[in-house]
């Protein structure tokens, strides 16, 4: 036991200290496509509903607004099924979609937050009149990127709330 402890004292010693660069700053490389999918609760009026998003996204600008900053932004496009549970126990089937604008804030080499705005809308299920939504959408979220290509993904708007994964290509 000594032995290791002196050993891990010795290397202590004489290991240098690493620092990233500082947080929000440097200028990030990313591969100009992204897909991914995403799953969560989906919102339509007051009823509430399990859903599935398909996303891609397209790098618009690679070098962001802002100087100081390591920021970009990406044209983005979300879509899937949203199950609903009907009051009287049947369920039905909508579509979410979303057409938006994501700005995205690199943190570190691992979190990225950002924000995004656009269009979104559903297709209701037939038990809710099976009526055609389209409305703004604006919301948030985080990523965490891996030593891969490979991200986790939580995002958070007004009519969904999920968690998912998406690629790097």
């Amino acid at each position: 036991m000594k032995k290791i402890l002196i050993l891990l004292s010795i290397l202590g010693v004489f290991s240098q200290q690493a620092h990233a660069a500082e947080n929000w700053k440097g200028h990030t490389e990313v591969s100009p496509y992204e897909f991914g999918v995403l799953t969560g609760l989906t919102l339509y009026g007051t009823e509430a509903g399990w859903g599935f998003l398909a996303n891609g996204a397209y790098l618009l600008q690679p070098n962001g607004w802002l100087d100081d900053i390591d920021d970009r932004l990406w044209l983005e496009v979300e879509a899937g099924p949203s199950f609903f549970t009907a009051p009287t126990g049947g369920t039905g089937t909508g579509f979410q979609y979303s057409t938006h604008v994501r700005w995205d804030f690199t943190y570190n080499e691992y979190w990225t937050v950002y924000g995004l705005g656009g269009i979104g809308g559903l297709v209701a299920p037939g038990y809710l009149g099976s009526k055609f939504s389209i409305h703004p959408r604006f919301g948030g979220g985080v990523e965490y990127q891996t030593k891969s290509a490979l991200m986790f993904r939580g995002e958070v708007s007004a009519e969904f709330m999920g968690l998912g994964i998406a690629l790097n290509f």
